[in-house]
């Protein structure tokens, strides 16, 4: 009985168990328990029990008799127990074996749904629509099937929740339940998934070689626009057409942006099928259209550079414009003087000519300037060479043949005034090249000396007064040589009190330039200076060398006093630059005297 007890034990574990039995392993598992089972559950059992207790205790005695009644109330107990267990086993065996062919018909469609996932989600490789259409074509039959599973799916779905409702239903049933509902979603999920993509690379193919053809299309219209975007020497023309360009290139690159954006889309979705050498040089074409999109860029820079044209053109224009208005005075002043209305001195003829030529120079060297202007706003393309360019060009020949014409004349007229005029005409000349400088050097000398706050400001200070200095010497020689060339005159009493009193002006400025440069090297040698006082220090306090010997206390101590007094130095040249605009500029008496012609009688004679 023992030994049943024990066997029937084993085959309720085995029925129990987490392991997930085939219908027909767990068959032979149910037979075994239910054989055993069926023996313990025989009617005359526990009778036999009873009699067979009755007979052994009646075989015993004394303290055999207990301990054999201690071994055969255990016995009896366990069996009453057993029988407990055989009967909620038996209750559970009849919905295990109905899980268990449940699971067996299950198997076969969760395999059938692998499958369909394995096709949805294989590896494909296509280089043409046909390719495409006949993977689709495939998918398509697989979907259907997939599709007619469907109430195959839900009848194993209602069977699998209405067992799974029973109290005593296994665990692994839900397990079963979960693959069945996740496999099915999965393979729905993944079948459309591969469904979208086959019909996107489908789509792409026709619409990479649409974008493709139309970017083409796109880029050449912007290549055309490119190389008829020209410069117009208009002034009202240019501007116009260079804001219509603008909006026009604007348009053109969101167009081939937003095209090239669907062209690479396109090739991007054809790629994920591609064979890698076909994927490479597709990727190729789109690299080569890439390339060409610098042409976007290329016509920014062009637009930018011909808005900075238009602006120079303009500036250019009204600079000759310049020009040509002071021609016609300059010709009115010369036919005054070979047919004066009124009668004229040979001091005043001298005076009008020498200024005149003075002032022809004046404009020719104003035509030179913009003449070397011209030379980077000429036409740099076949398309620039329009008549409203060669206008210009005209307009500048006119311009230096009049000059030509009117300094010849003058020069001629000069000539007949002996060398006299010519020594004016070199004072004069001279003096109108100093008088503007000295006017600027006199405002700058009135603002006076700029503080500098740091070494390098003083450094750039420090130049710019040398600089002032040089520019000073080499206006001197101008004045000198002015003053040398009006000496020669017979008569030069005007001439030289406008040199005294430019000179007295130079003198100031002279001056002025040597103090501001003493001032400055002053501060910056004590700049410096202090800069390397602070070093020492800091340099000092800072080592990290153990072996280096310390700073002593003195030395510190008089680097610091050292650099107090450089401060008190420094900021007391400071104040002092506030010093340098209180003397007066010295001037003569109300504005310079014009210089007189020579009065000599031997002049009025030759003239």
């Amino acid at each position: 009985m023992v030994e049943l007890m024990d066997k029937t034990d084993i085959a309720i574990k085995d029925v129990m168990t987490d392991k997930l039995y085939t219908s027909e392993e767990f068959k032979k598992v149910k037979e075994i328990f239910t054989g055993l089972a069926k023996n313990l559950e025989q009617p005359e059992i526990k009778d036999w029990l009873n009699s067979t207790k009755d007979m052994l205790m009646g075989e015993k005695s004394g303290k055999d008799q207990e301990k054999a009644a201690e071994q055969l109330n255990g016995t009896l107990e366990r069996f009453d127990q057993m029988a407990s267990k055989v009967k909620d086993t038996k209750a559970a065996v009849d919905c295990l074996w109905k899980c268990y062919q449940y699971t067996d018909e299950l198997t076969p469609l969760v395999e059938w749904l692998e499958d369909s996932k394995m096709k949805s989600t294989k590896e494909l490789s296509s280089n043409s629509v046909a390719q495409t259409e006949e993977i689709l074509e495939r998918h398509e039959k697989n979907l259907n099937a997939l599709d007619k599973k469907k109430k195959v799916y839900t009848d194993n779905k209602t069977k699998g929740d209405k067992l799974k409702s029973d109290p005593k239903c296994p665990p692994f049933l839900g397990g079963q339940l979960d693959l069945l509902n996740t496999t099915w979603k999965e393979a729905n999920d993944l079948g459309d998934n591969r469904l979208d993509d086959l019909k996107k690379n489908l789509e792409s193919w026709e619409g990479y070689e649409n974008f493709r053809n139309k970017l083409d299309g796109q880029i050449n219209e912007a290549e055309v626009e490119f190389k008829n975007t020209v410069r117009i020497y208009n002034l009202e023309e240019g501007p116009k057409n260079h804001t219509e360009r603008l909006a026009t290139a604007s348009k053109m690159r969101k167009l081939i942006e937003e095209t090239l954006a669907k062209y690479k889309g396109a090739n991007d979705c054809l790629a994920k099928m591609l064979p890698d050498d076909t994927k490479d040089e597709m990727q190729e074409e789109v690299n080569i259209r890439l390339d060409q999109l610098k042409l976007l860029n290329d016509m920014d820079e062009k637009l930018k550079m011909i808005d900075e044209f238009n602006g120079q053109l303009k500036e250019f224009h009204g600079k000759l414009i310049e020009i040509e208005t002071w021609l016609p005075e300059g010709r009115a002043r010369m036919d005054e003087l070979l047919n004066p209305d009124n009668p004229t001195s040979a001091e005043d003829r001298v005076v009008m000519t020498m200024e005149l030529q003075a002032d022809v120079m004046v404009e020719v060297e104003k035509m030179e300037k913009i003449s070397e202007e011209w030379t980077g706003l000429s036409p740099n393309e076949a398309a620039e060479n329009t008549p409203e360019s060669a206008e210009f060009v005209n307009r500048m020949d006119t311009v230096k043949n009049t000059q030509t014409t009117l300094l010849a004349e003058v020069k001629e007229q000069s000539a007949k005034f002996g060398d006299d005029v010519t020594y004016l005409a070199e004072f004069t000349a001279g003096m109108k090249k100093f008088d503007p400088w000295i006017q600027k050097a006199d405002a700058k000398r009135a603002v006076g000396m700029l503080r500098p706050k740091n070494l390098q400001e003083a450094l750039d200070q420090l130049e710019g007064a040398n600089n002032w200095k040089t520019e000073a010497e080499d206006m001197n020689k101008i004045l000198e040589y002015s003053n040398a060339e009006a000496q020669k005159m017979c008569a030069h009493k005007d001439a030289d009190m406008k040199y005294a009193a430019f000179k007295k002006r130079w003198v100031v400025i002279d001056e002025t330039a040597k103090d501001w440069i003493g001032k400055y090297e002053k501060m910056v040698v004590v700049w410096k200076k202090q800069a390397e006082t602070a070093e020492k220090v800091t340099a000092s306090l800072s080592t990290s060398d153990p072996d280096a010997p310390p700073m002593k206390l003195e030395d510190l101590e008089g680097h610091l006093n050292a650099l107090k007094e450089m401060f008190i130095q420094k900021q007391k040249m400071m104040d002092d630059l506030e010093k340098t605009t209180e003397a007066p500029t010295p001037t003569l008496d109300g504005p310079p005297p014009a210089v007189e012609a020579p009065a000599v009688e031997a002049l009025a004679a030759a003239t």
